[in-house]
């Protein structure tokens, strides 16, 4: 009966932590279905445009480590409703402001709010999945940010098409302050068993080691890319003939693929293990694909497929890994880390990319950047499989 009671709270802890994260994903991907609307309303560049995306990541440079440490002492219901009424806010200053100032200041206000919450309900899925079921719960948990997506890249262009640009933020606002009234009666906390399972590389010195950087690293060129994309692929597809809500839905296409098949591969790590191998397959196929957006004349409707596809293969494995990496005291601060340098790769790509396209007048260049963020995150994967390869074989010989 008590375990009975104990999966049943599992799963209810997701649920309500898989609500908030909705409304990290709302308030952080309101602007590329709007990007269009504010480019001519307020006369401004293409970089200035994707400088808004990079603004929301600029303070989790900052506050990411900082709210990590503070949700391992304090708990995740305080940290997360503050979190919530910051985001909700800055939400609000972007939805009414005026100039591209206040704009600016709101999505890094909003970016404050969100990049905290996101350690947040990374921390409190594997606090309440250690030792079990962990890739499971982190592949349905990394779907909430491509439903979020995809809603944002269908439904908010049609509310702004309709409307203005305005209402869809202010939406987003109002989602945030719903959450937040919601965590206040019926936030889930953090499962009473005390300590954590450890795991092999887990237990020992209890130190924040280099494997974690490499995780985190990785996590940083994928979102460089993956940003990247959803920001101005819509832009691409519109400039190539495609109507605004049908260029959104191509767009989108990135986030279907992980909302279908992230669940499966992080079951698939749960059975199998080798987080490593999907993240290297799934990076190396994204880039390869990515180079062809604006280079081939493949249906734009099977290429983005294929993309969200590869790109499913990604975040489940990454967030799997953390735990893996880190000392179970000290997830708070693990997954500030991965927050920290996602925030690095939200605020670097989608400015690149926005600055290549008015170097050049054209999405080719921007999209070659998208492969090479996507390449070096490759890269860095086996770097990471080789230093854990090599701790392993050490230790082996050592036992």
């Amino acid at each position: 009966m008590h375990r009975k009671i104990n999966l049943a709270a599992r799963w209810r802890a997701l649920f309500y932590v898989y609500l908030s994260m909705l409304a990290f994903s709302f308030v952080f991907q309101v602007i590329p279905p709007v990007l269009g609307q504010i480019v001519s309303s307020l006369k401004i560049s293409h970089a200035q445009a994707g400088a808004l995306m990079s603004a929301f990541a600029l303070p989790g440079l900052f506050i990411s480590i900082p709210g990590g440490l503070l949700t391992d002492r304090y708990g995740p219901k305080r940290v997360s409703l503050t979190a919530l009424f910051i985001a909700a806010a800055g939400s609000l200053l972007v939805g009414l402001g005026n100039s591209y100032a206040l704009l600016a200041a709101g999505r890094v206000i909003t970016g404050t709010g969100a990049g905290i919450l996101a350690v947040v309900t990374s921390q409190t899925v594997s606090r309440w999945f250690a030792g079990k079921e962990l890739g499971s719960a982190m592949g349905l948990y990394n779907t909430a940010m491509p439903i979020g997506t995809i809603f944002a890249l269908n439904i908010f262009s049609r509310i702004a098409a309709a409307t203005n640009w305005r209402l869809p933020i202010l939406l987003t606002a109002g989602y945030a302050l719903f959450i937040a009234l919601l965590y206040y009666f019926k936030h889930p906390g953090l499962p009473r068993v005390k300590g954590a399972p450890e795991t092999r590389e887990s237990s020992g010195s209890g130190k924040i080691g280099g494997a974690v950087w490499l995780v985190a690293l990785i996590w940083m060129l994928f979102n460089a890319a993956a940003i990247s994309y959803l920001t101005f692929s819509g832009d691409y597809f519109i400039t190539k003939g495609y109507e605004p809500g049908y260029a959104g839905f191509l767009a989108s296409l990135f986030m279907i693929g992980s909302f279908l098949f992230s669940p499966l591969v992080g079951y698939l790590t749960d059975r199998w293990g080798r987080d490593e191998y999907f993240v290297i397959g799934g990076s190396a196929v994204l880039a390869l694909l990515l180079l062809l957006v604006a280079r081939s004349a493949l249906n734009p409707l099977l290429l983005g497929s294929l993309i969200g596809l590869s790109a499913a293969f990604i975040p489940a494995p990454v967030f799997s890994l953390i735990p893996k990496v880190v000392p179970p005291g000290q997830l708070g601060l693990g997954y500030g880390i991965l927050s920290t340098c996602l925030n690095i790769g939200v605020l670097v790509g989608p400015f690149l990319v926005g600055l290549s396209h008015d170097q050049s007048g054209d999405y080719v260049f921007g999209f070659h950047l998208m492969a090479l963020f996507s390449l070096a995150a490759v890269a860095t994967v086996l770097v990471l499989l080789f230093s854990r390869t090599r701790k392993y074989g050490m230790t082996a010989k050592g036992e």
